[in-house]
């Protein structure tokens, strides 16, 4: 069995400087060491602060913990707590899907693997307690010739429009349904070569109904990135689903 440590002696204590006092408190403080990150854009499209050194990845302190209570709208809080956290990249520049494996990366080496959640049956009602394993998580990385903006045919029109990926900085835009469609036309580059914005936003709203979910289905690159569904099987009845994996603030809260 493994013995409790004892304290230093106070006659020891009275002999170090305060810096001395604190490194020996902290001497079992475990390693902060930031992780460099493979991330599923596999850093295609970014101009990194230093090209010659990979994205990293630190995980969170009290400090930051303490930082997100004073944002109050989550993607903000969210966002300001990856600005903390990570290196060699500017936050607004990030593509969404790249946005989602870092918060889940920084939940894996800031907690642990295990994500415990409290999930309310859809059919008998009835509160579980559910352990999530985050590197159990699929990724999905782009193809090495992905480019940006991404061309795609529109299969009714029998046009190509180019489509650009949606950053960070661009969130505002997403904030609903409604709101994405209606802002879907600031995301095409071109159709059938024509770049101006006056007539791409005119004809964006009269799309048959096919292109224009490949439209949205290439804006919202669902296709890569990490994959957050996961199996909920409930412990009190037969229920089985498949949903998001639950995420907000208290998914940097609840180990």
């Amino acid at each position: 069995m493994t013995e409790n440590p004892q304290p230093t002696p106070e006659k020891e204590i009275n002999k170090m400087s305060d810096d001395q006092v604190i490194q020996s408190i902290l001497e079992n403080m475990p390693a902060n060491d930031a992780v460099a990150i493979d991330l599923p854009s596999k850093n295609k499209f970014y101009a990194l602060n230093n090209p010659s050194l990979p994205i990293t990845l630190r995980p969170m302190t009290f400090e930051d913990e303490r930082a997100m209570i004073s944002h109050k709208s989550p993607d903000d809080t969210l966002n300001h707590v990856l600005e903390r956290c990570i290196s060699n990249i500017q936050i607004p520049d990030l593509l969404q899907m790249d946005k989602l494996y870092l918060l889940m990366k920084l939940r894996e080496i800031s907690y642990g693997d295990n994500y415990k959640a409290t999930i309310a049956c859809n059919s008998c009602k009835k509160e579980n307690l559910v352990n999530f394993k985050i590197t159990d998580l699929p990724v999905t990385y782009v193809e090495d010739d992905l480019t940006d903006p991404v061309s795609v045919d529109l299969p009714v029109l029998k046009k190509k429009a180019q489509v650009r990926l949606p950053r960070i900085e661009n969130e505002s835009y997403f904030s609903s349904p409604e709101v994405a469609v209606a802002n879907l036309w600031r995301f095409v580059e071109s159709i059938d070569g024509n770049t101006k914005k006056t007539i791409i936003s005119k004809i964006v709203p009269q799309l048959p109904l096919k292109d224009a979910h490949v439209l949205l289905d290439t804006v919202s690159a669902s296709k890569y990135g990490i994959n957050t569904k996961v199996k909920f099987a409930c412990a009190f009845c037969s229920h089985t689903e498949v949903m998001e994996l639950p995420i907000s603030t208290d998914f940097f809260s609840a180990i």
